[in-house]
């Protein structure tokens, strides 16, 4: 099947850091290196648990024998490339959907190539993630906003880190919108 792949002139290949991901038309196929079987199963679990939110790839095929997953080929710009009010509102409900189901994604701090922007905000390589009792998604990403120059209250991040809730998600939320200008 790889050698499939290889020949076509459409076919991209990206090295990631456990992984090959193969683009062409309009599939990623993911190959993870046999070391890192773990990282794949991880992958795989919050891909498949997350796939009702659809701010994560669809999920076409997977090949445990192969440690292959055939997915939504996500095409599109980073979160660096397209920073603006929408697409910062669009990954503050993602991060709130993460904490509430206690996945903590491991990237939210440096997202810059885990968020892709096109028709909606896709989170991308689960491989990291873990199921932790308080998950810090919305802070790592609340953290990252403040290194763009968004101002966010320390003392509310504090307040949801310590009981994540929607009235504090909500007044965070209100307050990093509001610091865009309207365009």
């Amino acid at each position: 099947m790889q050698k499939e792949f290889q020949e076509s002139s459409d076919l991209q290949k990206v090295k990631g850091k456990h992984s090959e991901v193969y683009l062409v038309e309009k599939y990623a196929i993911k190959v993870f290196e046999d070391k890192f079987v773990y990282n794949f199963l991880k992958e795989v679990k919050f891909l498949t648990l997350l796939q009702p939110f659809k701010f994560v790839p669809k999920i076409y095929a997977v090949d445990v024998r192969n440690l292959k997953i055939v997915m939504q080929r996500v095409e599109g710009v980073t979160i660096a490339e397209h920073f603006d009010r929408d697409v910062v509102e669009q990954c503050l409900k993602n991060c709130l959907i993460l904490d509430m189901l206690g996945i903590e994604k491991q990237e939210m701090n440096h997202p810059d190539k885990h968020i892709i922007t096109s028709d909606r905000v896709y989170f991308i390589d689960f491989e990291r993630g873990r199921f932790k009792d308080r998950p810090s998604n919305l802070t790592q990403f609340c953290v990252y906003l403040r290194r763009r120059g968004i101002d966010v209250d320390r003392e509310l991040m504090v307040e949801y880190k310590k009981n994540p809730n929607l009235e504090v998600f909500k007044k965070i939320k209100s307050e990093i919108v509001s610091s865009f200008q309207e365009e």
